[in-house]
C-alpha cells in the first residue's frame, strides 16, 4: 500500500512517521513536513507580568513534556524518502504541488497536526486520507482540542481519533477513538503526550482497516449529522487569560483531582476498531 503523510514539526507529530515506518505492510513513499511556530513562543507583548509567566510556564512545559516522552523527530527521517516541506496552508493548494501528489498513485494518506485542506487540495489525495485528530470528536473538534478538556475541567474527554477527511473540519467518517490512561502527577502536556503515544500504537489497526476497505473497493462512509454534533473550536477561542485557571488556581492537577474523585465529569462514548 503506497502512503503519504503530511505532518507537523514537532516531536508528537512526527512520531506518526517512525509508526508507519514500522509496518511491513506499506510503503511510505512521500514525508510533507509543515513547519509549526516553535515549540516555546513569544508571548503577546501586551500581556499582564502574571500572563507572562504563565505563557512561559505553559509552553515550557510542553518542551518538557515532549523531550520526556518522544525521542523521534525530523532528524530521524529516513534520508532515502523525500521530504517536501511547506510553511502556510497555501503551499498545499499549489499546483505544481497538487500535481506531484497525484502522480504518486497513492492509496492513502495520514495527516498529523497539518493545515487544513481545502477542496482543491481534497481533489488531488486518496479517499482513504486519514487525520489523526488530538481531540476526541464529535465533542472536541477543530483547534487546540487538547486544551479545552482540561480547561472544562473533563480530562476523562482528553483523546484521539482518526478519521477520514472531508470538504468540513473533523466531519469525516470516524474509524478508531483512543484515550491514554491517568495517573497521578499527569499534567495538561503529560497526557496530550500519552494520548498520542496510545494513538499511534493503534495505528497498525488503521492500517488493516484501510487496506480490507480498499481490497473490497468499499468507499468511505459519510455521516452529515457530524457537522452538528459538539463543538467546533476555532484558534480564536483560546486566550492567554484562560491559562489562569489551569494553573493559577488548579495548579496543573486536574488529573489527580479527577482521581481522587474530587472532579466528576463524564466519560467517552470510543468507536475503536478490534485488535
Amino acid at each position: 500500500m503506497r502512503i503519504a503523510v503530511i505532518c507537523g514539526d514537532h516531536p508528537r507529530n512526527c512520531l506518526i512517521v517512525k509508526s508507519l515506518l514500522h509496518n511491513p505492510k506499506i510503503n511510505l513513499i512521500q514525508i510533507i513536513l509543515f513547519k509549526r511556530d516553535k515549540l516555546i513562543p513569544k508571548s503577546p507583548k501586551n500581556l499582564s507580568n502574571n500572563l507572562k509567566k504563565l505563557w512561559k510556564l505553559h509552553f515550557k512545559k510542553r518542551n518538557l513534556a515532549e523531550s520526556k516522552h518522544f525521542k523521534f523527530g525530523v532528524k530521524d527521517f529516513p534520508k532515502d524518502i523525500n521530504i517536501i516541506e511547506i510553511k502556510k496552508s497555501s503551499d498545499l493548494d499549489n499546483s505544481k504541488f497538487l500535481n506531484r501528489i497525484k502522480k504518486l498513485n497513492l492509496d492513502a494518506c495520514f495527516i498529523s497536526s497539518a493545515p487544513i485542506l481545502s477542496k482543491k487540495a481534497l481533489k488531488f489525495f486518496p479517499a482513504y486520507t486519514i487525520n489523526l485528530h488530538l481531540g476526541l470528536i464529535p465533542e472536541y473538534k477543530g483547534s487546540i482540542t487538547m486544551f479545552w478538556p482540561f480547561y472544562f475541567l473533563e480530562p476523562s474527554m482528553a483523546g484521539t481519533t482518526y478519521h477520514i477527511i472531508d470538504k468540513y473540519v473533523d466531519t469525516g467518517e470516524i474509524i478508531h477513538n483512543n484515550v491514554p490512561k491517568l495517573e497521578f502527577g499527569d499534567g495538561i502536556h503529560d497526557v496530550s503526550c500519552k494520548a498520542v503515544i496510545a494513538a499511534n500504537n493503534d495505528i497498525d489497526l488503521v492500517i488493516d482497516f484501510i487496506q480490507r476497505r480498499l481490497k473490497k473497493k468499499i468507499k468511505p462512509k459519510k455521516n452529515k449529522n457530524l457537522r452538528f454534533k459538539g463543538k467546533l473550536f476555532l484558534a480564536s477561542d483560546w486566550k492567554p487569560e484562560m491559562l489562569e485557571p489551569i494553573y493559577d488556581f488548579y495548579k496543573d492537577k486536574i488529573v489527580d483531582l479527577y482521581l481522587k474523585g474530587k472532579i466528576i465529569c463524564k466519560k467517552p462514548i470510543l468507536k475503536k476498531l478490534k485488535k
